[in-house]
């Protein structure tokens, strides 16, 4: 018997455990902006995206209130933003259920956060229209027709 068959580690409940802290503590409101919307089952869309190596980033980013997707593909690209030079980037996709059922996203490039914590969080080199670029193009290639949108800014009320 091996140690490992000795502890057990429970660490689907503590990634529950996790998300439910993040969407407490860590939460901002929907992003405005730009969307593709795709008519079709969110699990199609996070098929095509995973195939195009997009992964889960949950534990890196914030929660969005409503997100029910959250990818993001890194790369290594040599890009000099101000006086520094910064390699490691991605693209962070998001997307939200409509209620008619299709999918809306929102996708920018940036920092990578754990090779650029300050920088990433300061939003050097961010960009909404490389991001949205990049969605449309893995879109089309995946075969799945999407139209464009814009979303006001989300109004939050306060409670209590």
């Amino acid at each position: 018997m091996s140690l490992w068959d000795v502890i057990r580690i429970p660490f689907a409940d503590l990634r529950t455990s996790y998300f439910q802290l993040r969407k407490h503590l860590f939460q901002a409101p929907r992003p405005s902006g730009p969307y593709y919307v795709v008519d079709v089952p969110l699990e199609e869309v996070e098929s095509a995206l995973g195939r195009a190596y997009f992964a889960p980033n949950w534990e890196f980013s914030y929660y969005k209130r409503g997100e029910v997707l959250n990818l993001a593909r890194v790369e290594y690209d040599r890009e000099i933003v101000g006086d520094r030079l910064f390699v490691w980037w991605q693209t962070h996709v998001r997307g939200w259920q409509a209620p008619d059922g299709s999918v809306e996203l929102q996708a920018h490039r940036e920092l990578e956060p754990t090779e650029n914590g300050n920088e990433h969080i300061d939003g050097v080199g961010y960009s909404l229209e490389r991001g949205m670029d990049t969605l449309g193009t893995v879109l089309t290639d995946a075969g799945l027709d999407y139209r464009e949108t814009d979303r006001p800014t989300e109004i939050v009320v306060p409670t209590g």
